[in-house]
């Protein structure tokens, strides 16, 4: 998954509505998404901008921010952990910018931890 699906993921648009919302292309969606062309990082961080001001996100969230919760994700899909409604909530707050990385990590850790004790 990329910078622009993660974002867009975040609103709960479909690529049409996020496309509408944004006032370009859909086409240019869909292509970011497949990975046909890149957009440049500083749109990404004007579009991170424009989703804190309406309210989807708390704070801009960089292109390399985006990426870390991309990994993030992608780390826990594979290592087929099981996040339950806290875990779920934290990831939410990781997404939206009120939770950095770090902290979402040694949660996720300190969790995993006490689980695997038992």
């Amino acid at each position: 998954m990329n910078a622009i699906k993660e974002l867009r993921n975040t609103t709960q648009m479909s690529q049409n509505r996020f496309a509408t919302y944004l006032g370009i292309p859909v086409a240019n969606i869909q292509h970011w998404e497949q990975g046909v062309t890149t957009p440049p990082n500083y749109l990404i961080a004007l579009i991170s901008r424009v989703m804190k001001n309406d309210g989807y996100i708390s704070n801009d969230l960089s292109p390399a921010e985006i990426d870390a919760i991309r990994q993030t994700k992608a780390t826990l899909a594979i290592e087929e952990l099981q996040i339950n409604e806290d875990g779920l909530s934290e990831l939410e707050k990781l997404v939206k910018g009120d939770m950095s990385r770090e902290e979402f990590q040694q949660k996720l850790k300190e969790k995993y931890q006490t689980h695997a004790e038992c």
